[in-house]
């Protein structure tokens, strides 16, 4: 889709929302309005329908394949029938007389590529930035993680199939953070910071087994724009990037993000997530030592997603500027063990 990929923000951004009026009409509810969620990895739209409300995916193509989104979904219906998570369970649909959990559209615009399309129901809660947070509702997500990788894990049927974010399956050929056709190219001082830093987390990751209390199905990017607040209990959204890994890594998207946006007390912080997490898992508390290694992997593993998604209109002026700054802040951790975050978090 070369034509596409050199559209304007603006032009890409007509494209998908009529893309969706023409989805959505799929599922069969009804009129509809439809309103920007987000547009990254993916087009998300909140859609009023005459049957309710929910939030329609449509993933850009190439990012993902439907072997691996049909899991997602499975899992998220899993949850939904079987815990009482909160998090957005899809929305079937009838196709061929059998009923789907996603479908695939072919337009014109990026042929021969299909655009899978996956709809889910919509959760009304409060969206808050990492800087909004209080202690008390990063303790409840740490909880909430608790119960994920407790009560949230189950025995897959056959066909069932998601990444691994373990060594291999964050920094390998098969990881969701591969770069096929960089856009940008890194330094020789950039790739040499990666392989140290990938090396040092595959220390970290070595020193824990791969039992059922530290290696499962994982949401992958718990960051706070997939965090919900629904009456003080938090839900989970988005997981695009759910994945079998070590449940420590859950914790490092937020853990992240906080680093670099809440410095003056993000001691506090970590405290209150990780005594949320310990309280629903019983975790060893000298576990807490591999934490710091799990979000530097955090760090390279946002390094190879912009630069898979360079070419974004919205990245192309700041991902190269972005990407030097970031692994800066590898160089620093690889000297001190502590990732130090001033880097802008997209």
């Amino acid at each position: 889709m070369p034509g596409f990929a050199n559209w304007t923000l603006d032009e890409q951004k007509r494209f998908w929302f009529g893309l969706a009026r023409d989805v959505i009409e799929l599922w069969g509810l009804g009129a509809s309005h439809l309103a920007w969620l987000g547009y990254s990895s993916n087009a998300v739209f909140k859609v009023n329908a005459s049957r309710g409300i929910y939030a329609l995916r449509l993933h850009l193509p190439g990012r993902v394949r439907a072997a691996y989104l049909e899991s997602e979904l499975t899992w998220l219906q899993n949850l939904r029938l079987n815990t009482e998570l909160l998090a957005s369970a899809p929305v079937p649909l009838q196709e061929d007389a059998a009923e789907v959990l996603f479908t695939s559209l072919r337009p014109a615009q990026l042929a021969p590529d299909a655009v899978l399309c996956s709809l889910f129901e919509y959760i009304d809660g409060a969206s808050k930035s990492a800087g909004e947070l209080s202690a008390d509702e990063v303790r409840a997500v740490g909880a909430y993680l608790g119960r994920l990788h407790r009560q949230g894990q189950f025995e897959p049927p056959d066909g069932f199939t998601r990444p691994k974010m373990d060594w291999e399956g964050l920094f390998g050929e098969e990881s969701p953070y591969t770069v096929r056709d960089p856009i940008i190219s890194t330094t020789a001082e950039q790739a040499d910071t990666f392989e140290q830093v990938e090396n040092r987390v595959r220390t970290v990751m070595a020193a824990i087994d791969r039992g059922p209390d530290s290696f499962g199905l994982i949401h992958g990017d718990l960051l706070a724009k997939n965090i919900l607040h629904c009456d003080g209990q938090p839900a989970a959204l988005d997981f695009e990037y759910c994945a079998w890994g070590y449940f420590l890594y859950d914790l490092a998207p937020l853990l992240w993000q906080l680093k670099g946006e809440r410095p003056d007390d993000y001691g506090q912080l970590e405290e209150a997530m990780w005594s949320g997490y310990r309280s629903k898992t019983g975790l060893d508390e000298r576990m807490r030592a591999h934490l710091e290694g799990f979000i530097a992997a955090r760090q390279l593993a946002s390094c190879r997603w912009l630069l898979a998604n360079a070419g974004h209109p919205a990245l192309r002026e700041i991902a190269p500027k972005l990407l030097e700054d970031r692994t800066s802040e590898l160089r620093d951790f690889l000297k001190t063990g502590v990732l130090n975050r001033k880097s802008l978090t997209l």
